[in-house]
């Protein structure tokens, strides 16, 4: 596993938003973290709920939660460090791990941002996205649009069908995307602003990949109702301003 960032790709993740890393996972990281991830997925599979969704991939969240070797990978305070240095943080805790299949023939991801959905506000979080296979061009690989994130964008879009509703509402955001084409193993990073899609799978194969939100380790709460993610019980323990510092849901992963 990649242990350090050149300065030049810290620099190239905060001016763009997004950091492709092609040599993120070794052979035998690649086939453990297959292993665990495919096996938690084929346990307990969760389709990801809305309109047209049930075409696009199979969601599994909170793997950690379920399994002990999924909660080895995941509060790994290596991946934890290197988000932690691009970012400029001194601590960092997770948010949510979720394993994203794309399907054979599974429709396009919508593009959307990360952070107005999550229950804390910050310009620093940041997620990894691990591919399981090979990410192409053909089978769905992310897109993103270069330096997004520096418009803090606040709109919550609902992935449906429609690819670029987030445009209707912000046309200003629109842009040239870049791709994000990844061999098995590799990642991408990208901030929780950073505008970003997924293409369609043309392919009879599934994309797997498992991605792993992370937030600043000072993170409180906004308001959100994120259920999924916090839960009903530790969200009627929380009022505004209270930090998400559940240890068991949102393990610290960093501390400088």
């Amino acid at each position: 596993m990649r242990n350090t960032f050149t300065q030049a790709e810290v620099e190239s993740y905060r001016q763009n938003g997004f950091l492709i890393v092609e040599d993120f996972l070794d052979s035998g990281e690649l086939e453990r973290w297959r292993q665990v991830v495919t096996e938690t997925v084929t346990a307990s599979p969760q389709p990801m709920t809305g309109k047209n969704s049930e075409k696009a991939f199979t969601q599994r969240m909170h793997l950690r939660r379920r399994d002990e070797a999924a909660r080895d990978l995941v509060d790994d305070q290596q991946i934890g460090r290197l988000v932690a240095e691009l970012e400029g943080l001194d601590s960092v805790r997770l948010y949510l791990d979720q394993a994203l299949v794309k399907e054979p023939y599974g429709a396009p991801t919508q593009y959307h941002l990360d952070i107005p959905w999550w229950s804390f506000d910050s310009d620093h979080a940041c997620t990894i996205w691990v591919a399981l296979d090979d990410a192409t061009l053909a089978n769905g690989c992310l897109w993103f649009l270069p330096g997004s994130h520096h418009r803090r964008l606040s709109s919550a879009v609902d992935l449906g069908p429609d690819h670029g509703a987030l445009f209707a509402t912000h046309p200003e955001a629109a842009a040239p995307p870049v791709a994000a084409p990844l061999p098995a193993g590799g990642c991408t990073f990208h901030n929780g602003h950073t505008i970003h899609g997924a293409g369609v799978n043309m392919t009879p194969g599934r994309r797997r990949a498992m991605t792993i939100a992370f937030m600043p380790g000072d993170a409180t709460w906004n308001g959100t109702h994120d259920i999924q993610v916090l839960g009903e019980e530790y969200l009627q323990t929380l009022t505004v301003g209270d930090p998400i510092d559940h240890e068991g849901r949102h393990p610290r992963v960093y501390a400088g």
